[in-house]
């Protein structure tokens, strides 16, 4: 389903909500809920930035996995980095706000932003260093190495997502996050293009 608001593409698909029906009806202790919303505030952050910046958005799409922002126009390197790691910072500055009043709210958002500087293709880190690698090398060098890079985080989070749930039978979230990382070079190969904000 696709809607236009104030001349944004907005693209809705099915899974991201049967996706986040699955955690609303799975997950007893609503940490994983509270990573969702500490996600999507994460992409609030993004925008905040863009528009901070002065930048146009063409399309926000919800997808299985993550919340895209998609923008096709040129930024210089300094403002890709800042949008780029905005939603990151965001995240903390919710940590911060809400850690004396509601704490599994604010860890979910300090977890979300340690996850997204992880050095992953299609994470805010990964995106990060995609940008400062192409300056230096080619951008099909910059995908082989953090693929490279996706892999070998992928492996200890998915190893530790098995432990958690063998030990307490119910918590997947950590084998979902392994899952997701080994799935995103597949799933999304167009996701380090520049002007893709996750």
């Amino acid at each position: 389903m696709v809607k236009r608001f104030l001349g944004v593409e907005i693209s809705f698909q099915f899974y991201y909500f049967a996706l986040l029906t699955i955690v609303l009806i799975f997950d007893k202790s609503g940490g994983i809920f509270c990573c969702f919303l500490s996600s999507f505030f994460h992409e609030i952050g993004h925008l905040l930035a863009i528009l901070v910046l002065k930048q146009k958005v063409d399309r926000i799409e919800f997808s299985l996995f993550d919340i895209k922002i998609k923008s096709n126009y040129y930024v210089s390197f300094s403002k890709e980095l800042i949008i780029t790691l905005s939603g990151v910072a965001f995240n903390f500055i919710l940590f911060l706000f809400f850690i004396r009043t509601i704490r599994i709210f604010a860890l979910a958002n300090l977890f979300i932003g340690i996850f997204n500087l992880l050095p992953v293709s299609t994470l805010d880190g990964g995106q990060a260093i995609n940008i400062i690698l192409n300056k230096f090398i080619s951008e099909e060098k910059s995908v082989i190495i953090l693929n490279i890079l996706t892999v070998i985080f992928a492996i200890p989070i998915f190893t530790l997502g098995i432990i958690v749930l063998f030990n307490t039978g119910y918590n997947f979230s950590f084998l979902l996050l392994g899952v997701y990382l080994f799935l995103t070079p597949i799933y999304n190969r167009k996701a380090i293009s520049r002007g893709n904000y996750d």
